[in-house]
């Protein structure tokens, strides 16, 4: 029998398997049906017993067999249920074993929970995660008044909530940019890619180099920048003064975050949140991540990365 923990590396490597051999929607599908409609039937079961307070009373049994470092809050006066996780188990026991199979393990909450959400008369009024181990949401009940809670315990306040990418969801629906399009949408503009040093950019190209190239080199022009994991804090605050300097388009901003290194904290710097690189490599299967052995190092990521935008069809 597995216990309260033990699911989640099978999930992970799961997830990735069904993508890489049967596209998106399968993976979808398992955490509509397999997931949300069999294994976690119980919520709904408690759901339609209860309604929200059902689901309350269920994930707070959740929280206390899987150790969840988390506060549920239900308010029927204002039509809202309302998590706030400072410390996932299960994302936290893929970094803290340095496991990343899937895309994307994070999704699969959501992506099991607003289906049996739909069969209640619910949905996921607002939702973000971090992929570091923090998220928030908010559940509400179809077609009545819904109003957001003020809490002291709101995960945004907590300094680690500043790290990692977010995504956000909002009525059941992803409304941040899925990683992979953000990175098509941004090649697909240019004729080729080239990398810093390796060829010489033509007038419909783009660049694309290591952060510490873009600091210590007189590139004007598009490009993406990749910074190295983990960045050193000296990095960090370069580009960022170069940036604040910048009268042209801004570098698209990329980085890996590899288990080991996902909580660095660019905001601090002045940056915005990179663009995860991994979710593009995992999907084209031009990256398996090995748990405990050294990451590629930063050229080798940059010609991957190409090779990964030709495979979407966004360059030649």
């Amino acid at each position: 029998m597995l216990g309260a923990q033990d699911f989640c590396g099978y999930y992970d490597w799961t997830f990735a398997h069904l993508r890489g051999r049967f596209g998106q929607k399968a993976v979808i599908d398992l955490w509509a049906d397999a997931v949300g409609g069999d294994a976690q039937s119980h919520y709904a079961a408690m759901g339609e017993q209860s309604g929200m307070r059902g689901l309350f009373e269920a994930w707070r049994h959740t929280g206390e067999d899987e150790q969840c470092d988390w506060t549920f809050t239900l308010d029927e006066a204002r039509n809202v249920l309302r998590w706030d996780m400072r410390k996932c188990p299960s994302k936290g026991f893929l970094l803290e074993h340095d496991r990343q199979s899937d895309e994307d393990y994070c999704d699969h909450c959501i992506g099991w929970e607003q289906p049996m959400l739909d069969r209640l008369g619910m949905e996921m009024a607002a939702h973000e995660h971090n992929h570091c181990g923090q998220c928030w949401g908010e559940i509400r009940v179809k077609g009545r008044p819904y109003e957001t809670l003020k809490l002291d315990v709101d995960i945004r306040s907590d300094p680690r909530w500043a790290a990692g990418h977010l995504d956000r969801f909002k009525d059941g629906v992803r409304v941040s940019d899925d990683p992979v399009e953000a990175i098509r949408k941004w090649a697909v503009r240019f004729d080729r890619l080239v990398i810093f040093g390796v060829e010489e950019p033509g007038a419909r190209d783009a660049v694309l180099m290591s952060a510490v190239d873009y600091v210590t080199s007189e590139v004007s022009g598009s490009c993406a920048v990749l910074f190295e994991s983990p960045p050193s804090p000296a990095v960090l605050d370069a580009v960022s003064n170069r940036l604040s300097n910048l009268r042209s388009e801004p570098p698209l901003l990329l980085y890996p975050y590899f288990p080991k290194s996902v909580d660095v904290r660019f905001i601090d710097h002045g940056l915005s949140r990179p663009v995860p690189i991994l979710p593009l490599l995992i999907r084209t299967q031009l990256y398996e991540h090995q748990p405990h052995v050294d990451a590629p190092p930063t050229n080798v990521l940059l010609a991957m990365l190409i090779d990964a935008i030709r495979r979407v069809g966004a360059v030649r």
